[in-house]
């Protein structure tokens, strides 16, 4: 009898834990994918193969994103390795699809600027980069100043808008 309630109580915690053990395994894809990233950024003329590692980052950071549904850290950092890896179309889709799962953030928004960029869609790019600043005026130092400075002065004339009661909407999502 003693065996018996001991297998149930274990059969019981297992699956109340099964969810969670899947997640946290995608957590740890996600960690150690961040990771790397981060040392592709900082460290990139020690790394062999750095676009072979931004493709293993990407691939680890997109098999993270099934274990957390909703969650849309996967999908920009799968993103930013394809943006940073030369692929502004794939790193395009990653970032539609963090928004449509709720993520707008003023840093999706630029990076959505800086892939519109590369592809030549400048007037596209100039709309994600006018949308981060206004979310996030700080995200404009990270854009050479013969980008920034227009988009800083189109921000300021939004703002006197807004200020004057004459804003309607803000700058549209990209």
């Amino acid at each position: 009898m003693k065996a018996a309630r001991l297998i149930l109580v274990v059969g019981v915690l297992a699956a109340a834990l099964r969810p969670e053990l899947a997640r946290y395994g995608s957590e740890r894809r996600l960690r150690i994918a961040g990771e790397a990233f981060e040392i592709l950024l900082t460290r990139s003329q020690s790394v062999e193969d750095p676009l072979g590692a931004l493709d293993r980052v990407a691939v680890l950071a997109e098999s993270a994103a099934a274990g957390l549904p909703g969650d849309t850290r996967p999908l920009v950092l799968a993103g930013s390795a394809h943006l940073t890896a030369g692929r502004p179309e794939r790193a395009e889709e990653l970032y539609a699809a963090a928004t449509a799962a709720g993520g707008e953030r003023a840093e999706v928004d630029m990076n959505v600027g800086r892939a519109r960029a590369l592809r030549a869609r400048d007037e596209q790019a100039r709309a994600a980069f006018l949308r981060a600043g206004w979310i996030s005026p700080a995200l404009l130092a990270t854009l050479p100043a013969s980008v920034a400075d227009p988009i800083r002065s189109e921000v300021a004339r939004l703002e006197s808008e807004l200020r004057a009661g004459r804003l309607k909407e803000p700058p549209p999502a990209p």
